[in-house]
């Protein structure tokens, strides 16, 4: 006698469903009953993660303005010079002003009449012809004083203007990519929401994990922890084209990667050592601290151990690397781990 119970939405025909979904209003067996739940509990943990990483960059945003941010800098800087602009434009006119009413021709007049006065006044020799000129000499300078100092007042030349505006403007190559962990070769575990990815063994060995952001435009900063587990054994961090396969052994790929070891060597397709800049400071040390920037509209990668500040940068050749890029690492210690940073 057939079932009259209706068949697992999973399995089909083969399994019959005995629980319903009152979401999706599928019904399922015990065993994909699980399964369907452990895939909502997947969907909610990205939910989760977004959600932590938009509170992530909120909270960033803020603590960055609370301590000066750059804009603000910028700010403060246009507002300086803005003042300094107008501080010389009024010097400049007074400047003007001094010159168009200081009159050192009627003054040198007036201070020779003074004279010519007190020494009539003086010796007490002086008629009314004497009296008459030194009368039309004063309103000659009168008038004179009238034509210098004409009726003046401040005006704006509105077509030009001192001070220009400014407004707040995206940067047009700033593009938010949101890197973590997600590929993996070799015996890599990824933890803390796709934060850190560690070498889980049981044995040492070659073992690779790479970001999930893709970088093809625009200047990009990312930030990570390398802990080491030993001293004998080299790990690296580089970028490579996504089309190159991660894998644990030499590819016969036609692609290459870009990156530093901990050795303090370089890697990079036909490069010379010496004509390269190299970090110097991550040679026998288990634990290095590094800001990685992804500048892919001058195809370069820059390199800063942020303990030591040292730097070092790469040429790109993106016939050998295209676009778009990823971050990789390669660990080999039992322990060795990669932890991203904000």
């Amino acid at each position: 006698m057939a079932s009259s119970k209706p068949p697992c939405a999973a399995c089909g025909n083969k399994g019959v469903g005995i629980f319903r979904c009152e979401g999706c209003l599928q019904v399922f067996c015990r065993k994909h009953l699980n399964e369907h739940r452990d895939a909502l509990s997947h969907q909610l943990d990205e939910i989760v993660l977004e959600h932590d990483t938009l509170q992530q960059t909120i909270c960033e945003n803020t603590k960055a303005t609370e301590k000066q941010h750059p804009v603000l800098k910028q700010i403060d800087q246009w507002e300086q010079e803005a003042i300094q602009k107008i501080q010389r434009m009024a010097e400049e006119l007074k400047q003007q002003v001094k010159e168009i009413y200081g009159t050192p021709r009627i003054s040198k007049q007036l201070h020779e009449l003074a004279e010519q006065l007190q020494k009539a006044r003086i010796d007490d020799d002086y008629v009314e012809t004497d009296l008459n000129t030194w009368k039309a000499t004063l309103q000659k300078l009168q008038d004179d004083l009238n034509d210098l100092f004409p009726m003046m007042y401040v005006s704006e030349n509105s077509s030009q203007a001192l001070v220009t505006a400014v407004c707040l403007s995206p940067l047009p190559t700033a593009i938010n990519i949101i890197e973590r962990f997600g590929e993996t070769a070799g015996s890599v575990s990824i933890d803390e929401r796709h934060l850190v990815a560690t070498h889980r063994g049981p044995n040492n060995g070659p073992a690779l994990v790479r970001g999930i952001g893709e970088y093809t435009n625009g200047v990009h900063t990312i930030r990570f922890l390398f802990e080491k587990r030993s001293l004998t054994f080299i790990t690296s961090f580089e970028i490579s084209p996504k089309s190159m396969p991660l894998a644990t052994l030499p590819s016969a790929s036609q692609y290459y990667c870009y990156g530093w070891l901990s050795n303090d060597d370089i890697i990079a397709p036909d490069a010379d050592q010496r004509h390269y800049g190299k970090l110097r400071d991550m040679n026998g040390e288990i634990s290095f601290e590094i800001e990685l920037q992804l500048d892919c509209d001058n195809r370069k990668v820059r390199c800063t151990n942020l303990r030591t500040k040292n730097r070092a940068q790469l040429k790109i050749d993106i016939t050998k690397c295209p676009f778009p890029w990823q971050i990789r690492f390669y660990m080999y210690a039992v322990g060795d781990c990669v932890r991203l940073l904000p």
